[in-house]
């Protein structure tokens, strides 16, 4: 069975004076998230916890771009979407008004449309206060109906200080739990995950900086045998872009395909000098460096040996950039 299961917490609200409020998040954006083995940690509820997580080492990437979700190509099917997420394979909505809300998404042909929202958390959500929400849709996977309820809980447990993996140390962060239990139903059977989950949120970020979780699916076949499956890991933010003025795709050159996964061709007008172009990673090194010559109009870049993510492309002599992502 086709499903769409976007990351509960991909996202997370800022903290202000003790209570989590909607987030400051702007169209181009984009950060790296890393994940790793599944590491928790005991927390007595105080407001003085210390979470250390540096030991970690990361076993995978994922990349994210932040877009306007009214603009994006299919803005209109999430009407009360405020931001679309991309990492290249899949597209997710989400909205920062009264709460932390997901909307839905896309997996290549599949869209799922939330026609009731699911809802993290409500604006603002402080220490000690617990959430509780329902969510529901129906969406068609190779020719199938599929209805899909969930529930998720959430509480704001306590306060403390996060080291992530690599050292680096934030103060005066959020520990927040939350259970999340989704059903896929069609004729042929059911689909259920429960993802346990426990996320560590800052003042100084529109995301949550980690999140462990522990995830169960149950697979209920009509007339066949149930299979159940577990796994468990944890995420964190590697590396954070802010601002959409350094890659906005501007005129005087095009780039094709995007995303693209062997060759990239960059073509701009022939009376130009020499100008040299930087495929640069989210976390700011160079990953790939061509030139154009002058008078030169197309320029294929090679980028089949580079990670799956997100990429700034740059001239360094216009200092104009593109976002490009790399998927294989």
């Amino acid at each position: 069975m086709l499903r769409l299961i976007a990351p509960l917490l991909v996202l997370a609200p800022v903290v202000l004076n003790a209570q989590l409020i909607s987030p400051p998040v702007e169209a181009g954006e984009s950060f790296v998230q890393k994940v790793g083995m599944y590491m928790s940690i005991e927390d007595s509820g105080s407001s003085d916890q210390v979470w250390d997580f540096s030991a970690l080492v990361p076993m995978q990437t994922i990349s994210y771009a932040i877009e306007d979700g009214p603009s994006s190509s299919l803005g209109k099917s999430f009407p009360n979407a405020t931001h679309e997420f991309d990492d290249g394979s899949q597209q997710l909505y989400y909205s920062f008004d009264e709460g932390f809300t997901y909307h839905g998404g896309t997996a290549g042909a599949l869209v799922v449309i939330y026609s009731d929202p699911a809802v993290s958390f409500p604006y603002p959500f402080a220490p000690g206060e617990v959430w509780e929400d329902t969510y529901a849709c129906e969406y068609g996977a190779g020719g199938i109906t599929v209805y899909r309820t969930g529930s998720v809980e959430t509480e704001c447990v306590s306060s403390g200080t996060l080291t992530l993996p690599g050292g680096q140390v934030h103060e005066d962060v959020y520990h927040v739990q939350s259970t999340e239990i989704l059903l896929d139903s069609t004729f042929l059977g059911t689909y259920e995950i429960t993802a346990v989950s426990d996320f560590y949120l800052s003042s100084d970020y529109s995301f949550a900086l980690m999140g462990s979780l522990q995830v169960s699916t149950y697979d209920v076949p009509v007339g066949g045998t149930p299979v159940s499956n577990s796994s468990e890991y944890t995420i964190w933010i590697d590396s954070y872009v802010l601002g959409v003025e350094d890659a906005e795709p501007l005129a005087s050159w095009a780039m094709m395909p995007n995303p693209a996964s062997d060759k990239v061709t960059l073509v701009r007008p022939y009376d130009v000098s020499r100008e040299i172009i930087e495929v640069v990673a989210m976390e700011g090194t160079i990953a790939l460096r061509s030139r154009f010559t002058m008078g030169q109009q197309a320029l294929i870049l090679d980028v089949s040996g580079l990670p799956d993510g997100v990429y700034v492309v740059r001239s360094s002599e216009s200092k104009e950039a593109q976002r490009l992502v790399i998927t294989h």
